[in-house]
Parts: C-alpha cells; structure tokens; sequence
C-alpha cells in the first residue's frame, strides 16, 4: 500500500504472482486500473479530466453503486458509497492471484442519508487474463432495509465506434434516451455508434465486448440487470470531468440490480459479482 499519485491518498496496488495488476482506492473501494498479465494498456478507463480525493467520485474505473442507482430514488445520484472512505480488511496471495477486501460500515455520514445498519464488502482478486469483483451487502440493523446496487465498469477501448456487445439478443431493456421505454433487444450485436444508455433485464451469461482484435468476457452473478452506457459526444459537454473526445475511449457495461430492488431482513446478506476476462480475437 502506497500513497496514490492523483490524490495524495492511500490506494492498494495488488500484483499477482504471474504479473496481473490492479490499483484500489481506499476512497469509494474504487478500482482504478487494471492491467492482465502480459499487456500493456489499461483495460479500465479513467477520464484525464477526473477529480479525486475525499468526497470525489473519481470518472472512470469501477465506481461502487449503492445504496441507489442513479437518480432513482431520494438519495444523491448512485448513493454514496462510491464516494466514502473504505477500509482495508486484508491482502493475501492466493493460487488464482492477489486478492483484496475493503470493507464500509454505517457511520454517522450515511446514518444522515439513509438511516439503516450496514457492513459493505468490497472483495477484488486479479490474476491472469480476469478481474473478479464480489460486492457483499450484510443488514445488521433490526429492520429491512431496500436497496439498489451496480458496479459500474468502465472499460477502455480503441473506438467505440467499432465496438460491440453480443449476448444481449432477445433480451428486454429500457431506454432512458427514449423517455425510458422499453424494448425488446433484436441485434444479435450491439454496435454503438453514438450516445447510449440502456439498462437491460434478466441478462443471461456471458456478455462479450468485441473490439476487432481483442475483446472482454463479461459475467455476472447476484445482479439480474445490466447497464451499457457511453455519453457521445453531445453527453459529454457540460461535463467538467471528461475531456473531448474521451467518448471514443471507453464503454460501460455494468453489471447491475436496478429493476426491482433488493431487500434484506434484518441478518441477511446478498452478494453482487462481476468476473471479467481479457480475451484476444483472430486478427
């Protein structure tokens, strides 16, 4: 664990024993790189123009969705554990690589926006080709609580102008560019050529991001939903943390519980997790 150089706070770097990377932020348990074992570029993309320190929500990585997604509900926009300090449980070497747990208790903080007793555990393990991330919720409060939850992957890519989604065909999705209707998905690939933002329903495994010479194998457990999400161009003006142009860089594929939220009687727990791998693809 050393100081980071965006914000002079505390990051763990997690390198496995075959040389996959990863960079964790105590502030918001927010992934912030991840780079597998033999590459040289970052798979997870983070805006130049980011902010970070206490408080911030930093443009890019893997922010931490909860206790709500987006503005769908009386809290600020995604909730607030993205931007709360978390802390460190342990690192430990394990057969399949580095793992981390950071972990984020109910304090006085979010007692003030959303009145329940919680333990969030934030598990990150990277070896090989694959990041694994497993976000646990536990209620210890006397009460249920509801609540909605994503892990909100941004991944870096060449041009996502000429990149696409498959697995998504047949599946049902909601539009909020289209004053949140639904639609059923009939594209056996999704190409994105402009500003988009769907959130799709019972989403079966795996997903997969192509590029035409690589490509990310995106699955899922504990979250039904998934978000695909890239501003365009026009999204991105008025927004003081992204640079122009940065649209083309990346694309959200989030791994996400939004359509009908979770509840948890008191002594529960529910667990959320994303596995990705880094895959080449046939020149």
């Amino acid at each position: 664990m050393n100081g980071s150089p965006f914000d002079g706070g505390a990051v763990v770097n997690l390198t496995s024993d075959d040389g996959a990377r990863v960079t964790l932020h105590h502030d918001g348990a927010h992934v912030s790189s991840w780079i597998p074992t033999g590459a040289t570029d970052d798979r997870l993309f983070v805006s130049a123009q980011s902010t970070y320190g206490r408080g911030a929500s930093i443009r890019g990585g893997v922010p931490i969705i909860f206790p709500q997604f987006a503005s769908e509900g009386p809290l600020p926009k995604h909730g607030f554990a993205r931007t709360s300090l978390w802390s460190l449980r342990h690192v430990e070497q394990r057969h399949d690589g580095a793992r981390a747990e950071m972990e984020l208790r109910d304090d006085d903080m979010t007692h003030a926006l959303w009145p329940h007793a919680f333990r969030a555990v934030l598990a990150v393990c990277v070896g090989s080709a694959t990041l694994d991330i497993k976000l646990t919720i536990q209620n210890i409060d006397s009460a249920s609580f509801v609540f909605t939850a994503a892990l909100h992957s941004y991944f870096r890519v060449r041009d996502a102008y000429r990149t696409e989604i498959t697995g998504l065909a047949g599946t049902r999705y909601r539009d909020a560019l289209r004053k949140r209707a639904e639609y059923s998905e009939t594209n056996t690939a999704l190409e994105i050529d402009g500003e988009i933002d769907r959130v799709y329903f019972d989403v079966s495994n795996p997903l997969h991001l192509r590029e035409p010479e690589r490509g990310l194998r995106i699955e899922q457990e504990g979250f039904p939903d998934a978000v695909v999400w890239n501003p365009g161009e026009n999204g991105l003006r008025g927004k003081i943390d992204f640079a122009a142009g940065e649209e083309r860089e990346m694309l959200c594929v989030e791994s996400a519980a939004v359509r009908f939220p979770i509840t948890l009687a008191p002594g529960e727990q529910w667990n959320g997790r994303q596995i990705v791998t880094a895959i080449p693809l046939a020149r």
